[in-house]
């Protein structure tokens, strides 16, 4: 039973991890698109500028959220430790210490 509930809550936090990424990367592009659409259609820099900010705000919340998730994520495996459950294996399984997977975020830019 404790390791159908952890895999419930590993499928859960991986999920909602893929979920703020997804989000974080459609915010991005809408922040592109209002900027492209102003230069296109030949507006002063100040036009639109209260929209943009407020987009920018959004996807510093959205990167606030991504990381109390991770956050929420490390407590989840200190629980796991704390407690001796199984690790429950659901998602990405190397997790350099600190830093992310070589050429993993190169390779989307």
């Amino acid at each position: 039973m404790q390791n159908l509930t952890a895999a419930r809550v590993a499928k859960q936090l991986f999920s909602a991890e893929d979920a703020l990424d997804r989000t974080l990367g459609e915010t991005a592009k809408l922040i592109s698109s209002l900027c492209e659409a102003r230069i296109a259609n030949r507006l002063p820099a100040i036009a639109g500028q209260r929209v943009i900010g407020a987009a920018a705000e959004a996807l510093a919340a959205l990167e606030r959220a991504r990381r109390s998730v991770l956050d929420t994520h490390e407590g989840l495996a200190d629980l796991r430790e704390e407690y001796g459950f199984e690790t429950v294996a659901a998602g990405v399984l190397h997790k350099p210490e600190g830093a992310a997977p070589q050429g993993a975020l190169e390779a989307a830019a």
